[in-house]
């Protein structure tokens, strides 16, 4: 009997000896790819309002929900109003407002989940607060319109999802947009919840519990080792299994749409969305750049080393499809807004 015991003992010490092995080896890796790639670390600040300069021309703005900053040019050139909201990081897409802003329109940078007045995380968002925003605007802009939303990947999907449930606005801008709702990026718990809720009612959304299990294993071992994942399987696989109810339906939109997708993104399939939803509607126009990925930037490597496995497509074309949409964007502007 003890020996039957000291073998036990000798089995259970050896099983914690590798365990701990384990977690030291895993936490040496982890250690490694932070400093590898650092994209993974970047965007946290981005959720920061105290972060960003506010001035008499950027005010920072808050209501029940409402959160993020209005924009005030110098010489206002053109009337209505901008709205802009980023994406999953959780940042109001500020450097995009102030570019904006510098060309004399009024705009509104936004946060639309995880502030303190907000729900915390990218699930169950309200849909419902763009009412609020549209008082906003009408309280506290002079020719308050067209009204153009411009959202970006997730914020894309949002805006979206807004214009899909009727939500009073004149325009939409989409770049990396979606053509499904997909599942909330809470998780907290097993729950899978969604990403938005209309009047208290989750948005139908594509589950990731529909991806196969090598998908899966291999953005969790790439998530668990600190490694940038590649997410587009994940989202092509949800949507493929997904049914009708989770397609963002834009046919009745009336107003106008632009949607800006890269060839070769590696976070979602957007540029499928881009063209795929452009042939829902005649107003909507889409675009998308060769060998640009998720994100177009003149700078994309400021994002951090790595973004070629999160975002996909090449430094050259990310910067080329910037330049260009940039370009695209003011047109379309300017004809939509017109000039005071």
């Amino acid at each position: 009997m003890r020996k039957a015991f000291t073998i036990l003992g000798s089995i259970f010490g050896v099983i914690v000896l590798v365990v701990v092995l384990c977690g030291v080896a895993l936490w040496a890796v982890r250690r490694h790819n932070a400093d590898k790639y650092t994209i993974m670390s970047t965007s946290a600040p981005l959720k920061d309002k105290s972060t960003y300069q506010t001035n008499d021309h950027v005010v920072p703005i808050e209501g029940e929900y409402l959160n993020g900053f209005h924009f005030i040019p110098e010489r206002r050139q053109h009337p209505g109003t901008l709205v802009v909201f980023g994406g999953s990081e959780g940042s109001p897409n500020y450097e995009q407002a102030k570019a904006l802003s510098e060309q004399g329109y009024e705009v509104l940078s936004l946060f639309f989940f995880g502030q303190p007045n907000q729900v915390p995380t990218l699930a169950r968002v309200p849909l419902d607060q763009f009412d609020e925003v549209s008082e906003y605007i009408h309280a506290n802009i002079e020719r308050p319109t067209p009204i153009t939303l411009i959202g970006s990947s997730k914020g894309a999907e949002f805006t979206a999802e807004l214009a899909a449930h009727g939500y009073a606005f004149d325009n939409l801008v989409n770049y990396a947009p979606a053509d499904h709702t997909y599942a909330g990026l809470d998780f907290s718990s097993r729950d899978e919840k969604p990403s938005f809720a209309y009047r208290g009612e989750d948005v139908p959304f594509a589950s990731f519990r529909t991806v196969d299990g090598a998908t899966s294993r291999a953005m969790i071992w790439d998530l668990m080792i600190g490694r940038p994942p590649r997410y587009r399987e994940t989202y092509v696989q949800a949507a493929e299994c997904a049914d009708a109810s989770t397609r963002i339906d834009l046919r009745n939109f009336k107003g106008n749409g632009l949607l800006f997708a890269g060839a070769e993104d590696a976070m979602w399939q957007s540029e499928l969305a881009a063209t795929g939803l452009s042939g829902s509607a005649p107003n909507l126009e889409a675009i998308v750049y060769p060998g640009a990925g998720h994100l177009f930037s003149e700078d994309i490597a400021s994002f951090g080393t790595g973004w070629e496995i999160m975002f996909g497509g090449t430094a050259a074309g990310a910067a080329t499809a910037y330049r260009e949409s940039q370009a695209v964007l003011l047109d379309r502007l300017n004809r939509w807004h017109g000039v005071l």
